[in-house]
């Protein structure tokens, strides 16, 4: 016994197929109470990622030596209120120009993520499906993280149904460099995979910089998807953060170009401070469109923490129309991590 154990040893400590590596399992459940209200029309559901996505993932990473590492990264969204999982757009077009099931009924997909990486002294090369330079600004410097209804309104860019590459891209080859002296860049190329050159349905490329120095962040990314023949999503935004210690202030601005239409322009400025237990949110952000747009929303929350993974979170907000009606928007959940 005491033979195997010295072998065993001796293997593990031995060559770069027993090299150190570590398989994770992560996620997310977050589920609440949701009503919502436009003019007459009211609406009480339980939905989920109120305050952040709901989700299930798997991580790796193997030391290959030499300071290089591998790595994969997998993760589905969820749904926990009826137990499905999301759906994927696997060619950064329409469902009509791919072959893909009815959301709901295609069981778990990878959807948020699903990449493998080579890192080392020169950065990280990065394949797969992956968040797109050009979403990162709208949430990492939104209050509420692009989730809930407390989520800023010029997510009517990134989520505008033909804008297919707003939040993620699939077939992306993507490259993040070291940090130096506060200063990264991120290049991302993605594939439509169309047959026909002539369209290029579903190809991009985006950069994105960033300058982290103490309590200062900024950050800018651009962005060009081609979205079919002669037609092309041009996004460009900027953001900063500055953390006073009492409160953290942030804002973003956006503007996206699309072929043949006039430009849709957004902002966000909000704030986070640290209350009790848990953390006050405040944000206020306005989408525009030519004569035809021109949306405000105002969003207030608060989150309090029962212990590092668990919290409870509200959120409360008003978004009014250039036309219609006032919409308001109520969460009240849990949000617990592992």
């Amino acid at each position: 016994m005491k033979k195997s154990l010295i072998a065993l040893a001796v293997l593990t400590a031995s060559g770069i197929s027993f090299a150190q590596s570590s398989v994770t399992l992560f996620g997310v459940v977050d589920l609440g109470y949701t009503q919502s209200k436009t003019g007459a029309a009211k609406t009480s559901s339980m939905t989920d990622s109120g305050q952040a996505s709901s989700r299930i993932g798997f991580r790796g990473v193997e030391d290959l030596g030499g300071g290089l590492k591998a790595s994969f990264w997998l993760e589905a969204g969820t749904n926990p209120d009826n137990g499905t999982g999301d759906a994927t757009n696997n060619n950064n077009q329409s469902a009509s120009a791919v072959t893909a099931p009815r959301a709901g009924t295609q069981g778990l997909t990878f959807n948020r993520r699903s990449t493998v990486s080579l890192e080392g002294s020169f950065g990280e090369v990065r394949l797969g499906r992956d968040y797109t330079p050009q979403f990162w600004n709208h949430t990492f410097f939104d209050p509420f993280g692009t989730n809930g209804s407390g989520s800023n309104v010029t997510g009517a860019a990134y989520g505008d149904a033909r804008n297919f590459t707003g939040v993620r891209a699939s077939n992306s080859v993507g490259y993040l460099s070291p940090k130096f002296s506060g200063l990264q860049v991120q290049l991302q190329t993605y594939m439509g995979e169309v047959a026909s050159p002539a369209a290029k349905a579903g190809n991009g490329t985006a950069l994105r910089v960033t300058y982290d120095a103490g309590p200062l962040s900024l950050a800018v990314a651009d962005s060009k998807t081609t979205t079919g023949a002669g037609t092309d999503w041009k996004a460009t935004n900027f953001a900063a953060s500055y953390n006073l210690g009492v409160a953290k202030v942030m804002m973003m601005s956006s503007t996206d170009k699309i072929t043949g239409e006039a430009d849709m322009e957004g902002y966000l400025v909000g704030v986070t401070a640290p209350l009790g237990a848990g953390v006050v949110k405040f944000a206020m952000s306005n989408i525009k469109q030519g004569t035809t747009v021109d949306s405000d929303k105002t969003a207030i929350g608060y989150v309090y923490s029962l212990s590092k993974r668990t919290a409870l979170y509200t959120t409360f907000a008003t978004t009014k129309p250039m036309t219609g009606d006032k919409t308001t928007g109520f969460d009240l959940g849990v949000t617990h991590s592992f």
